[in-house]
């Protein structure tokens, strides 16, 4: 595989190249200076010996000063010195002297000119040295120029699509021709990461159940940050609250501790710290290092699921914290800042989906309230019948084992069983005797009244909620009078044709209507109308229905005890 070039080791060697330049230039023109001067000196000594010369043929200095000069310049003395011994006793011998001086003059002559064109070629070798080495050098840096100047032009023309394209679509990533490509590219893949999950979370279905939101969100965030359970919390503000959702949990076969309602002081924990100091997130990497020193409920009850570390981060609208979301993982040390970063920018965009989930699930409560309310002030049954019906149905609905979200529904939209009734005459629904078949027929329009109440509110908020979120409101409203075997009213469905929580509701309303005394009879003691339940068991009642009622008939005998007229 080609090794791929860097533009960080592209200017490292720029630089270098530009010192061996300057230091290149520098010795260059040191050597050509030493050579000048040394060519100088050598000139004037030759000059200063042609003089000497000069002198001595003249007679203006003795034959021996020549000797030193000589021996400096390598010329074969030894004649000249044998003349000069020869010179002192006989003078003939002057002629001879004089002859091997020309000798050494032209011996000079030739040394200057040899020295002259040794000195005229070094200097010619020197600059043109200089001219090409430089010349290449500033070739290389050119090169290596160009290079970062294209990729310069490259990475502003990359921030222009970053910009360009933020929060609209995918970055481009183009080729690694560079080390540095492959950096920018990883962070390149890091924005399209987060601009993926914003695409994603932006068309997902919009949820009108909190139950629904945390399903649909909590798969695909347990997968990005590796994690096996997703779970949301609440903020009352009233009473400084944190309170517990239902948890999505990958793993099969956990069973929940930290359930659907679990209450704690805000301010009791780090969440209250988080608010306090308006941390967006908080990693916990060791849950049970943190139990041994907080001993924290909801800490020990994640520890008993098998979660050893979390990671959360604060649902927000307009600024204001309204709850938290949270990701557990089975291994200690699973989350880092980058993990608490990229949740932090996720929160942000769940928490407007999440605070739509609760708004329009308070809407839906309140509503059913305010229905129930109304028919309470008409009819003669008490808000604690009301209660009563919402618990039973509660108590057998999760001994079925359905899912949270029904469970929730159910108990939420019980006490809307009967709210037909306001559309029943006074003269009917207060009466205190037994109804004749003519009135009787009227009482029972007030099913079909009550659906139609639902299905024209359903009608009026389609443009800010689903149709399928008041599917279970209306089946109870609609089916809380059939029967199993087909006997009820006002449709005579029978057995799994009616809804699961039309089965429930049928049981609970009828249990309580025993239990309690109305205008026409007194209330059955709790033995006998458990007792008459039992008998119609596959008859009015679902079996399954009944047998989970049987099975949790201590805990509606405790509803029952405590919330008596």
């Amino acid at each position: 595989m080609k090794k791929m070039r860097s533009i960080n080791k592209c200017l490292k060697k720029s630089t270098v190249l530009v010192i061996i330049l300057i230091l290149y230039s520098f010795s260059m023109m040191g050597l050509i200076v030493y050579e000048i001067e040394s060519f100088e000196k050598i000139y004037i000594k030759l000059r200063n010996y042609f003089s000497i010369i000069n002198d001595v043929v003249a007679g203006r200095k003795q034959f021996d000063v020549l000797l030193e000069p000589m021996k400096e310049f390598d010329y074969d003395y030894q004649e000249y010195e044998n003349l000069l011994s020869s010179h002192k006793t006989d003078t003939s011998y002057k002629k001879s002297l004089l002859a091997e001086i020309r000798n050494f003059a032209n011996f000079l002559r030739n040394y200057e000119r040899d020295k002259l064109l040794e000195h005229d070629k070094i200097i010619r070798i020197s600059y043109l040295s200089l001219i090409i080495g430089s010349a290449i050098i500033i070739m290389f840096l050119i090169i290596l120029n160009n290079r970062v100047k294209k990729y310069i032009k490259k990475v502003v023309k990359k921030i222009g699509d970053i910009s360009d394209n933020m929060y609209i679509s995918e970055v481009p990533v183009d080729k690694a021709v560079f080390e540095e490509d492959v950096m920018i590219n990883n962070s390149i893949h890091n924005i399209n990461l987060v601009q993926s999950i914003y695409d994603i979370f932006k068309h997902l279905p919009i949820n009108t159940a909190i139950e629904d939101f945390t399903f649909t969100v909590g798969s695909y965030l347990c997968n990005l940050f590796n994690s096996q359970r997703f779970s949301v919390a609440f903020i009352d503000w009233e009473t400084e609250n944190v309170i517990a959702e239902v948890a999505h949990i990958l793993i099969p076969n956990i069973v929940p501790r930290l359930n659907a309602g679990f209450t704690q002081k805000l301010f009791d924990s780090s969440l209250g710290e988080m608010v306090r100091e308006n941390r967006l997130t908080r990693i916990i990497n060791d849950l049970e290092e943190r139990y041994n020193l907080t001993q924290s409920e909801s800490t020990k009850l994640i520890l008993e699921e098998g979660f050893k570390s979390n990671l959360t981060a604060l649902a927000t609208i307009n600024s204001r914290p309204f709850g938290f979301f949270f990701l557990s993982s089975e291994k200690k040390g699973n989350y880092t800042e980058r993990d608490a970063k990229l949740f932090a920018s996720i929160s942000g965009v769940l928490s407007y989906r999440l605070y739509y989930s609760l708004t329009i699930q308070k809407l839906l409560s309140y509503f059913a309230n305010s229905l129930v309310n109304l028919v309470e002030f008409k009819d003669n049954e008490t808000g604690n019948h009301i209660k009563r019906v919402s618990m039973y149905a509660k108590i057998i609905a999760e001994e079925l084992n359905l899912s949270p979200k029904l469970v929730r529904e159910i108990y939420e939209f019980a006490p809307l069983h009967d709210i037909g009734k306001v559309g029943i005459p006074d003269a009917i629904l207060l009466k205190p005797g037994k109804l004749d078949p003519e009135e009787w027929e009227i009482m029972k329009t007030h099913v079909t009244n009550g659906v139609k109440i639902i299905e024209q509110f359903q009608k009026d908020a389609r443009s800010i909620m689903e149709p399928q979120s008041l599917v279970v409101m209306k089946n109870i409203i609609a089916e809380h009078h059939e029967r199993w075997d087909g006997k009820g009213y006002p449709d005579g469905k029978k057995g799994e044709e009616i809804s699961i929580e039309g089965r429930i509701v049928a049981l609970a309303d009828v249990f309580d209507a025993l239990t309690t005394k109305r205008p026409y009879k007194d209330a059955f003691p709790f033995e006998k109308a458990v007792e008459m339940i039992i008998q119609e068991r596959g008859t009015h009642f679902d079996p399954n229905v009944v047998d989970a009622f049987l099975k949790k008939i201590v805990d509606i005998r405790m509803v029952y005890e405590n919330l008596k007229d």
